[in-house]
């Protein structure tokens, strides 16, 4: 018996990747016995054992690791083929699933994404909305939109945007409390802590402009903190604090003169958005084009909130 069908192909690499047989017949949409069976008679076809079956997860074999890596190149080389036929006739067609964090998403993304899917009609748009780092193959994500250096070596990052973070406060707070001329007044004002990942970021990062001088930080603290961004947000609009995010997260409201930046004289800590995919071997034109004009629409953003930098 051999390999006959794509399907066999795609219930062993989703087996490896979820590393559970549940988890394979939830992405395949198939019965856990369904998948369970199918594996069964791939093996029985090899003659050898393909996976090592725990009450905890299934684990490929030395043999099932070498067939997992050829069904994910065979399987690319489909998708590939499929995709430049159907780009040629029907245009973009196709799934993409992005993880992205809370504000990103909700300050951007949202509506961005949804005038993507109108302009073609033949994309679905899955948005997977976490502050937290996923593993991409295991939830099978075509593209994460992340901040800071690329971790995973196994895995593609195209910059987006070398981005900073900025402090910044509404006019009606600065009206309030006057307006800080340089970092080290920070602590006299109010401002708004964010948890990241479990880590209190309450000292921010500041660097002279234009000048060869070393980054400095400096300590803050605040009657509010949390670990959403989008909640620090609306805690500045409202005039309860000072903010430091990236400046991607906060362009809408920046260009719109609710916040305000301050320290024009500093450079905030370096935050460059990537867009990381999980393969080096092909990635989707669908893919690529939401990329490319992501990138496209950052950089024109950007531009137009340093207008002296154009």
């Amino acid at each position: 018996m051999e390999f006959d069908n794509l399907d066999a192909l795609r219930v062993l690499l989703a087996t490896a990747e979820t590393g559970s047989l549940t988890g394979a017949g939830k992405r395949c949409r198939l019965s856990t016995a369904a998948v369970s069976a199918a594996i069964k008679r791939l093996e029985t076809s090899l003659g050898v054992r393909l996976f090592e079956r725990t009450t905890r997860a299934v684990r490929p074999t030395a043999e099932g690791a070498v067939m997992v890596d050829h069904a994910r190149r065979a399987l690319e080389l489909v998708s590939e083929g499929q995709a430049k036929v159907r780009a040629g006739t029907f245009g973009l067609t196709g799934s993409i699933r992005i993880t992205a964090t809370a504000m990103l998403a909700r300050e951007m993304l949202a509506y961005w994404l949804a005038e993507f899917a109108t302009l073609h009609p033949g994309i679905e748009i899955d948005l997977q909305i976490s502050d937290a780092r996923v593993d991409l193959v295991r939830e099978g994500i075509d593209v994460a939109l992340r901040n800071g250096p690329l971790m995973d070596s196994t895995h593609s990052a195209r910059l987006l945007a070398p981005a900073r973070r900025v402090a910044c406060a509404s006019p009606d707070y600065l009206a309030r409390r006057g307006t800080p001329l340089e970092p080290c007044e920070l602590a006299q004002h109010d401002c708004l802590v964010c948890h990241v990942r479990e880590r209190r970021q309450d000292q921010w990062q500041f660097e002279l402009q234009g000048e060869a001088s070393a980054p400095f930080q400096v300590r803050v603290a605040g009657p509010l903190a949390c670990n959403d961004a989008s909640i620090a947000l609306q805690w500045a609009l409202e005039g309860r604090g000072i903010v430091y995010q990236s400046e991607i997260d906060l362009m809408a409201s920046l260009a719109g003169g609710k916040l305000v930046r301050l320290f024009a004289g500093h450079l905030g800590e370096p935050a460059p958005l990537y867009a990381v995919v999980p393969s080096r071997r092909y990635v989707p034109a669908r893919v690529n084009e939401v990329i490319d004009r992501l990138s496209a629409l950052l950089t024109e953003r950007l531009a137009a909130l340093h207008p002296s930098a154009a």
